[in-house]
């Protein structure tokens, strides 16, 4: 007999309709469990956000075609002090990609100075689809944090850990390489959010690595979100969470857009006690989130590990 090859796993695809967002119902807490489960194992899981319309769709991604299509020097506009959080475009090391940023996105006043940088005549079909959107899939970051936090037995840090979160929307573009340019749209990463809820067109090119190093492709549709934790999540659950490995890589001819909701902190991020005891002992310590993203950027750094237990591990 011939040997049987080996099927590739696929991401944990998880409903979120109104059904199952009714906290306490049995239903809630099931879709709870599945959460959990699939962010220890995986450190992500596919999102089927049905309050989440085709329009709703067809029309953020019509803005983000907009964005990018704007000249270069206009979009050099958008910068930061925090790494990553500005434009990003036209480096060697990864020609394929180019981004934009907007810090504090769920806010007015955050999309409103971003549009009016980009748009000095004003934009406000953007502003507001960006907002409706932004404001659409922070809900879901905190359904899925509500889940985690009410699993652990730590609901009551709950309300300090939002009040202190804030919200990066980065648009994302990654164009087809030319012939004898590289396909790689981006460097294996993990991302250095607390959570990071990405939504792409229908182009094909992020792909997962698995703790048992196989690669998975993320199948994207109009309703679908990939819910992924970062470095600071990992820190934060006492590592039950897992962060995962994970690039793009560009195979098909048409340019792939995506867009991607990144949760950070203000101040530090405190460990709960209760993740920890005598069988899994405390192994991290308190941190400032924005001093682990500051961390990662320092050359010596490795990009292709998890970068929380270099910067505050015990």
């Amino acid at each position: 007999m011939g040997s049987r090859s080996r099927l590739l796993p696929e991401l944990p695809v998880i409903e979120f309709s109104r059904e199952n967002l009714n906290p306490g119902t049995d239903l809630w807490i099931s879709t709870s469990k599945r959460v959990v489960f699939a962010l220890e194992e995986y450190g992500c899981f596919v999102a089927k956000y049905s309050v989440f319309t085709s329009q709703a769709h067809n029309e953020i991604f019509h803005a983000v075609e907009e964005l990018f299509d704007l000249p270069t020097a206009t979009k050099s506009r958008n910068t930061s002090e925090k790494p990553y959080f500005g434009y990003v475009g036209q480096h060697p090391s990864i020609p394929l990609y180019e981004s934009l940023g907007i810090d504090d996105v769920t806010t007015l006043e955050g999309v409103q100075s971003f549009a009016n940088l980009l748009w000095p005549a004003g934009n406000n079909r953007f502003r507001d689809g960006t907002r409706a959107f932004s404001k659409k899939v922070s809900e879901l970051e905190q359904m899925v944090k509500t889940m985690v936090f009410e699993s652990y037995e730590v609901k009551k840090y709950y309300g300090s850990h939002v009040a202190s979160s804030t919200y990066l929307l980065r648009f994302m573009k990654y164009r087809a390489p030319d012939m004898n340019e590289t396909s790689r749209g981006c460097d294996i990463h993990t991302d250095k959010s607390f959570m990071t809820i990405l939504h792409q067109n229908q182009v094909q090119g992020l792909e997962v690595k698995t703790k048992d190093g196989d690669w998975i492709a993320f199948e994207p549709s109009p309703s679908s979100f990939l819910v992924m934790a970062g470095d600071a999540f990992l820190a934060w659950s006492n590592g039950r969470i897992h962060s995962p490995l994970h690039q793009v890589v560009m195979k098909e001819k048409s340019p792939r857009y995506s867009l991607g909701l990144f949760t950070f902190h203000r101040g530090r991020i405190e460990i709960p006690r209760e993740l920890a005891d005598p069988e899994s002992p405390l192994k991290f310590k308190a941190f400032n989130h924005y001093g682990l993203l500051h961390y990662f950027c320092q050359d010596s750094v490795p990009k292709d590990v998890c970068t929380a237990q270099a910067y505050c591990g015990i």
